[in-house]
């Protein structure tokens, strides 16, 4: 959530004009961009995210955006107040003609400042908790991935109310992370791939070359990492999403900056790169433009829908660690066994069925976040067995919330078998269809039951 004011204005000046009256008013400005359209700048040691001063054609904008540290909002109001004094523009919040701004310093003060904070860690905490992902932010040097898993290193809540001082903490770690990586070098290229609907995607990089590897300090987030052997021409370059960055890293190499990003604490050899390009085979996506849908939200005829069977009798996962993965969805890891895993993918569709004794019936759903792998038989008996890799969607609790029941499955979808059988069997398209339909259906007249502790769901349009 970012707050902007509007200088009208016919006056021209350039950035220097209002830098240098900002320094000779005593701030110690570092600037990141020093050019209109947009100039970037904060306060030394104390900016988490600075200002952007943008020109427009009736005068210049002050933005100042969520996260932002005290020092910065400050500096927004300072801005605003030099800018009008230079430009003897008029100010409005929010360009809006029924807010003028006569002095931005009495506005824009302590309360107004800790309201803003306040306003603005509840809006992307509530993102957070509605569409799953973790905030990718800019700020004055690098960006910051802040989800689930920051939020719970730092004892703040995605539903229930937090403590003040838990808020402070976090933004006094965000700020170290900016000035601390002020002068290292990340992985971030000015390569992008292309597409047509202009929504490129950045490449992060990681590769070797002439039995080297490139020289970073540490991965910085972009749309996708790049891993690729230049000494070896018989070997594709891979591409990963970040969510699955944690999945390949060498043990005790890198050392977690925020969700996604990762410092680089020891040496990282070819040998190294050439296992993470092997272990990032079973992330590599096809078509990275293609956005899955999960379930609930609409059917798509390039993914395929597989149905997992788990009966908490006999399965390595019980009753209780279900239910642990109800509240702690956005950090828990999930994993399945998939039966016909020569026909699935990563973005597939998947329902996982309880079966058994008891009340059965879906108390999951979400997409494959990997492609098949071979691992350990979870019974112990030996077997060989595929496994992928899961982001639930929709969690419930059988025993507190209703369900789609194994009744309502054989009635409306016959041509399954849903009360056993081999697990991760995949469900033809047009019973895949109905299913959807039903899921969205339950979803819609259930979402009192969304509390995050009986029932969870993240990007659901309910």
């Amino acid at each position: 959530m970012s707050v902007c004011v509007m200088i009208r204005t016919t006056k021209v000046i350039v950035p220097n004009d209002f830098l240098h009256a900002l320094a000779n008013k005593g701030e110690q400005i570092v600037a990141t961009s020093l050019e209109f359209p947009s100039v970037k700048y904060g306060t030394h040691d104390k900016a988490i995210r600075g200002i952007e001063v943008n020109q427009e054609e009736n005068g210049y904008e002050v933005r100042v955006c969520s996260y932002a540290s005290v020092e910065d909002y400050i500096l927004f109001a300072k801005t605003i107040d030099v800018l009008i004094g230079l430009t003897r523009g008029k100010a409005y919040y929010e360009d809006c003609d029924d807010d003028p701004i006569e002095n931005p310093i009495e506005r824009f003060n302590t309360d107004w400042i800790e309201e803003q904070r306040m306003s603005s860690f509840m809006a992307t905490r509530a993102l957070t908790k509605h569409i799953g992902s973790p905030a990718v932010l800019w700020g004055m040097f690098c960006h910051m991935c802040i989800g689930a898993k920051v939020y719970n290193d730092f004892d703040i809540p995605l539903r229930s109310e937090y403590k003040k001082e838990y808020m402070d903490t976090l933004q006094e770690y965000l700020l170290s992370i900016q000035w601390h990586f002020a002068n290292l070098k990340d992985t971030s290229t000015d390569l992008v791939i292309q597409s047509e609907n202009g929504n490129n995607l950045t490449i992060s990089m990681i590769c070797i070359k002439d039995g080297k590897v490139n020289n970073f300090d540490y991965i910085s987030v972009a749309s996708l990492l790049c891993l690729m052997d230049m000494d070896n021409k018989d070997d594709e370059p891979v591409l990963i999403e970040f969510e699955n960055l944690w999945k390949i890293l060498p043990e005790g190499v890198f050392r977690v900056i925020d969700e996604w990003q990762y410092k680089r604490i020891e040496e990282v050899t070819p040998d190294m790169v050439r296992q993470m390009i092997k272990k990032a085979k079973r992330f590599q996506i096809d078509d990275f433009h293609h956005d899955p849908i999960e379930p609930g939200n609409g059917f798509d005829d390039k993914q395929n829908t597989f149905i997992l069977m788990w009966n908490p009798a006999i399965s390595s996962v019980d009753l209780d660690e279900h239910n642990y993965g109800i509240e702690n969805m956005l950090t828990e890891i999930f994993n399945w066994s998939v039966w016909e895993h020569e026909k699935a993918k990563i973005g597939d569709r998947f329902f996982l069925v309880r079966v058994g004794e008891g009340n059965t019936g879906i108390v999951m759903s979400g997409v494959f976040s990997s492609n098949p792998y071979e691992d350990s038989d979870w019974s112990g008996k030996g077997r060989q067995t595929y496994y992928m890799d899961m982001n639930p969607n929709v969690i419930l609790n059988p025993e507190k919330v209703p369900m789609i029941t194994t009744e309502q499955l054989m009635t409306a979808i016959p041509t399954f078998d849903w009360t056993g059988g081999h697990s991760g069997r995949i469900l033809e398209k047009e019973d895949a269809k109905k299913l959807e339909k039903l899921w969205h259906d339950y979803i819609e007249a259930n979402t009192k039951y969304i509390d995050g502790v009986n029932m969870n769901a993240v990007n659901i349009n309910y």
